[in-house]
């Protein structure tokens, strides 16, 4: 309930229009955008499909699976941290998971990142399992395919394995040390690892022959510490802050007790969660640097479980129950104002108000009056994506400078042209609505309507957007 309360209030925006509309696609037109673009979502599309067949695609309907994903990943990592800790720790890892702020985020958006890290904490889990003794071989299987299906919803989450083979080999390295050889177990692991790789190969195949679609993160600064340490996980300062002084009380006071047996699982869980916070991060900072841009920090929501982990050990290493539940409780308040804002009318993406926009449309506008957008932002932007996802305020309007609508193509979006292109079709038109984002995006078009009579009679100023009405004629 925590993270579906208010779930539906946020307006859809761009990656979320993406995920709808590829959703709502024929099977055949889903099948040729994924040749072309969006190939590491194509699993969630499908999936979404099915879903938006069953219940809908209202914003509550579509955002539910990822707030179910979270709910679905919190109750694995306790059962994971469970088997290494005692209940507090477990319970702790993930109460702090599921109020983290970058988690209450994806836990309200369309995306793929919620169930990928569902899936994440369940694998790894079951990677504990086959760590602790000898399990059927339908659990190595089921293993594997863990592994590579969490890279076909998202994937980033392949960066996974590099996480196991760090806890495989630490732990077959305390084997060897106390029992004078244990490597001869990582074979079997090597193995899943291999036909999980094998498996995941076309999705990452496909993901290096479109990485030119997110070829304008190169111009992006996008990296910085805030983005590194404080974005991926926690959004907000303080709440970092907190954050970062428990794990690092965490860690330090496992190197403290490593010969405390006390401690053995939770110096495993160290290991684990280090790995988890560490290596998918550093990956995608230096592939960023080095080939290609592949870090964005909301993307790291995937080793967010390790940063609990990480949290609920340091809370466990305090010296008294009182410190331990003041800390938490800390955490949680600090975290509210992120939860409270999440779940505010234009939360999304620099204050996206399409929800408002086509309750203005549908105000203002008559059946028959043309309708224009402002095409001069970028796609996650463009106001034309609120008639995909709010389609109530745009009916019996008409589309002057549409081309091609998306399910026809092998791209996201629509195909336009400017209205001077197709200014015929101004023909028989009275009014026309023109939403606008940008301060210029607009003013082509809006020349274009002068030129044929039409002047503004009426303007609503949104958030964001802008919805003027032209009439021509006095109209």
């Amino acid at each position: 309930m925590l993270v579906v309360s208010g779930s539906w209030v946020p307006s859809l925006w761009g990656d979320e229009a993406a995920s709808i509309m590829s959703a709502r696609r024929e099977w055949e037109s889903l099948v040729a955008l994924l040749g072309t673009v969006d190939a590491v979502h194509g699993v969630y599309y499908a999936l979404l499909h099915v879903w938006v067949d069953l219940v809908g695609a209202s914003p509550f309907a579509v955002r539910l699976p990822s707030a179910l994903a979270v709910g679905a990943a919190a109750a694995g990592l306790y059962l994971l941290v469970r088997r290494r800790a005692d209940r507090w720790v477990a319970l702790v890892a993930a109460c702090v998971f599921a109020v983290m702020p970058r988690v209450t985020y994806v836990a309200t958006e369309a995306r793929s990142m919620a169930l990928a890290t569902a899936i994440a904490v369940w694998t790894t889990l079951l990677l504990l399992r086959l760590l602790d003794g000898p399990a059927r071989r339908a659990w190595w299987v089921v293993y594997a395919i863990g592994l590579a299906a969490g890279t076909y919803v998202f994937l980033y989450a392949g960066l996974l394995i590099l996480v196991h083979v760090v806890v495989v080999v630490h732990r077959m390295a305390r084997a060897g040390a106390s029992s004078g050889g244990a490597a001869g177990r990582l074979h079997p692991f090597a193995f899943t690892w291999a036909g999980a790789a094998l498996l995941a190969a076309p999705v990452a195949v496909l993901a290096i022959r479109q990485r030119e679609q997110i070829a304008f993160r190169g111009q992006q600064d996008i990296v910085s510490l805030a983005s590194v340490l404080v974005s991926p996980w926690f959004i907000l300062p303080a709440v970092a802050a907190v954050a970062w002084t428990l794990m690092v009380v965490g860690v330090v006071t496992g190197v403290a007790h490593r010969h405390d047996a006390t401690w053995s699982g939770r110096r495993e869980l160290l290991v684990l969660a280090g790995a988890w916070v560490v290596l998918p991060a550093a990956v995608l900072l230096i592939l960023t640097a080095l080939v290609t841009p592949a870090f964005t920090p909301r993307y790291l929501v995937v080793s967010a479980p390790g940063v609990a982990i990480l949290i609920a050990v340091g809370c466990s290493a305090l010296p008294r129950l009182v410190p331990r539940v003041a800390a938490v409780a800390a955490l949680v308040a600090l975290a509210v104002p992120a939860y409270v804002d999440q779940r505010t009318p234009y939360a999304k993406n620099g204050r996206t108000d399409w929800q408002a926009v086509s309750a203005a449309v549908a105000e203002l506008a008559e059946p028959g009056d043309g309708i224009v957008f402002d095409g001069q932002v970028r796609p996650s932007r463009r106001p034309r994506l609120a008639m995909h996802v709010y389609p109530e305020g745009f009916r019996g309007l008409v589309d002057l400078t549409l081309i091609r609508p998306h399910h026809e193509t092998d791209g996201l979006w629509d195909v336009t042209a400017p209205l001077a292109d197709v200014d015929h079709r101004l023909d028989g038109i009275d009014r026309v609505i023109v939403v606008s984002r940008s301060a210029r995006g607009v003013d082509a078009d809006v020349a274009v309507l002068h030129d044929a009579g039409f002047e503004p009679i009426e303007r609503r100023a949104l958030p964001s957007d802008t919805v003027t009405v032209f009439g021509r004629d006095g109209r």
